[in-house]
């Protein structure tokens, strides 16, 4: 049973906000895909791939790092860093999460499966960016963005202009959020030699943080535009702006647990974002 739960650990199933920061995005992309709500076949495989996927690269990621968890505050209790799971026992773990993921993903067209193994490559490479990529959350928000041309080309099987600056919209909002979150770990980072953004612009960061939220929200009311959304639209938009801007003006001077909530509260961003696009839905 200890196994078990270390493993579970291992995936972070108990701590759901990465999860919640990629599906919200992907959902939104797949309900306005689909015009209205989508086929429940496809929605649920949405959601179960997105779990699946967001817990392979917890591993992965942790799988790359066990030399490196050992040496920072807040990762060197991490089940392998602290040979409680052995990198053979992770392995396993993770061709197994895989193989699930392939089994959803064979159900969908063939150009939603081709993009569906570009994801896993960047999925997998993510942490060996931050041994040499001055801004590794650039990378990630990348990697966070093929749900969305994933729901896409599975519901209308074609990448539509909306779809790509939706995509464009979630590698800055990721790049703001994920920013915000490794402002806590600069010091150790730092120490052990791995990149991030707060320490590639250091007291630069809040300014690259904000104008990232900037370019983020452009492109979503863009996207409004585009489309002719309502009011309804603008006006959720507009609370998750200010929420966005609130952690923004709280973590200006790079205090790392204003940082961190800031980083939580991203979650209620992307509720509202989804909600803006699930109030235009056609009846």
């Amino acid at each position: 049973m200890d196994k078990f739960n270390n493993l579970l650990i291992l995936t972070r199933i108990h701590n759901p906000i990465g999860i919640f920061l990629l599906l919200w995005p992907t959902l939104s992309a797949l309900f306005m895909a689909s015009g209205g709500f989508p086929n429940i076949k496809v929605l649920t495989i949405f959601i179960f791939g997105t779990i699946l996927m967001r817990t392979a690269g917890c591993v992965a990621n942790d799988l790359f790092d066990r030399n490196l968890d050992c040496f920072v505050e807040r990762t060197k209790n991490r089940p392998i860093a602290s040979n409680l799971v052995s990198p053979k026992e992770a392995s396993i773990l993770l061709l197994v999460l895989i193989i699930f993921c392939f089994v959803l993903v064979i159900q969908l067209n063939f150009m939603t499966i081709c993009i569906a193994f570009i994801a896993l490559m960047f999925s997998l490479t993510y942490p060996l960016t931050k041994r040499f990529f001055a801004v590794p959350q650039l990378y990630l928000g990348i990697t966070f963005g093929f749900g969305i041309l994933m729901a896409f080309s599975a519901v209308q099987n074609k990448i539509p202009t909306e779809a790509l600056i939706l995509f464009i919209s979630n590698i800055f909002w990721a790049f703001a959020y994920d920013s915000q979150y490794a402002v806590r770990d600069m010091v150790d980072d730092k120490k052990i030699n791995i990149r991030s953004a707060p320490l590639t612009f250091n007291k630069k960061i809040m300014l690259m943080v904000t104008l990232s939220y900037f370019v983020m929200f452009l492109s979503l009311f863009t996207i409004g535009i585009l489309e002719n959304f309502t009011y309804i639209f603008y006006a959720l938009l507009s609370l998750a702006l200010v929420i966005s801007m609130y952690g923004c003006f709280e973590g200006r001077h790079m205090d790392a647990e204003k940082n961190f909530k800031a980083f939580l509260r991203n979650n209620y961003v992307g509720i509202f974002i989804f909600l803006g696009f699930v109030s235009q839905l056609h009846n």
